[in-house]
């Protein structure tokens, strides 16, 4: 007779097993075993265990084991200074450097000159006669004035800074046009190519029963051949202001036509880049979502479990139990992938504060705007800086192995 219908009934179970012991002749022990009694184990200081959780202690440890084995290795020590030089090592890192140093040096220029302009103003003529004097390195003036040659000798230094950075500015903004420089023929070999395959379509539009409008709008009418045609024009305009500061062409009006543009294309190339980055975080955001209520579904669905724990044995229960219990194991993936679009979240979120900046930036260029001096090498220098910050979160992780 099988006990098994009866295991949750305890007074049954008992009987029963009294019987079988009977039938086999065998002393009744009146003391209630355990399961773990008949493996040599003391189980005086274990409680009793109900089937369902004694089914369940195999089906836990696989899903431990799957657990431990997805987890991620812990992440490697990387020192700034690997960082930093990983993030030299390269060309968008050498134009981020090479940017927030030029900017810096424009607002300390700048600073410099006001500060040279409020020593000026106390007396000019005195200044410049003193300076004349100076010239003879006459050592009794400058006893007998310390002042006055402390503050020419203070001119003299700041307009030595002025020139110096000036120079040192002018050169770093034409390294990084040097760093841009040379795309433009591999632009026109992609607009080459996407011209011959509109004028292929064209040609096979009857048999593929397409019309002409179709097809030219299938290569053409999508956001990539937007982006590679404002690309191709903010390339041409850039080194053609590169030439121009090569001395190769020297054309006032062409100058000012190239200049123009330059500032328009860029200002296209932002504002793509900004709807692309912001599209970008609304499906980041949309799959986290997803993400967090699969593991809401989950915990809740753990949280009910409990209550079957207690109820009779059944396939249903057991099948529910278990499936609950493989689901778990996937937690630390689903994990995972949430912090996986939480760093790629960040990263977007410095485009578009770095971009916005440029926006700011560029706009006072397009539309002429007036404003206190020094505001756009602040907002470039906070653009340079922001996307300096992002090449050095994505080379900290790359070293890392993370």
């Amino acid at each position: 007779m099988d006990p098994q219908p009866y295991s949750d009934f305890y007074s049954s179970h008992n009987l029963l097993q009294e019987f079988h012991m009977l039938q086999e002749k065998l002393p009744i022990n009146l003391e209630v075993k355990e399961s773990g009694d008949e493996n040599g184990r003391d189980s005086d200081a274990e409680t009793p265990q109900s089937p369902c959780e004694a089914e369940e202690v195999p089906v836990q440890q696989p899903a431990t084991q799957d657990a431990a084995s997805q987890r991620p290795a812990a992440a490697m020590p990387v020192r700034n200074l690997d960082v930093l030089e990983a993030a030299f090592n390269s060309l968008s890192g050498k134009d981020r450097i090479a940017k927030i140093i030029k900017y810096v040096l424009d607002l300390l220029r700048l600073f410099v000159a006001r500060s040279r302009k409020g020593i000026t103003q106390w007396d000019p003529q005195v200044l410049q006669y003193y300076s004349k004097v100076l010239a003879k390195l006459n050592l009794r003036l400058l006893v007998r004035h310390p002042v006055t040659i402390l503050k020419i000798v203070v001119v003299a230094a700041f307009r030595n800074f002025e020139s110096r950075a000036l120079l040192v500015s002018t050169s770093l903004s034409m390294f990084r046009q040097i760093l841009r420089f040379g795309g433009t023929p591999f632009r026109l070999a992609k607009l080459w190519s996407k011209i011959a395959r509109t004028t292929e379509a064209l040609a096979h539009k009857a048999q593929s029963g397409n019309t002409a409008v179709t097809a030219i709008a299938k290569i053409w009418g999508s956001e990539q051949s937007l982006g590679d045609f404002i690309d191709l024009y903010y390339g041409i305009m850039d080194e053609l202001m590169l030439l121009h500061k090569f001395k190769l062409w020297s054309h006032a009006g062409f100058y000012s036509w190239v200049a123009k543009h330059e500032a328009l294309s860029w200002y296209y190339d932002i504002m793509l880049g900004l709807k692309k980055n912001w599209c970008a975080l609304q499906l980041l955001n949309q799959s986290q979502l997803e993400l967090q209520i699969q593991l809401q579904v989950k915990a809740r669905a753990l949280q009910l479990s409990s209550k079957l724990r207690g109820s009779t044995n059944s396939p249903i229960k057991q099948q529910l139990l278990q499936d609950l219990q493989a689901d778990h194991a996937t937690d630390t993936s689903i994990q995972q992938e949430l912090d996986s679009i939480q760093r790629q979240k960040g990263i977007l979120y410095l485009d578009l504060i770095r971009l916005s900046f440029d926006f700011l930036a560029n706009t006072t260029d397009v539309f002429h705007l007036k404003t206190p001096p020094g505001t756009y090498a602040v907002l470039s220098l906070a653009s340079g800086i922001t996307g300096f910050n992002k090449i050095w979160i994505n080379c900290k992780r790359d070293l890392s192995g993370i």
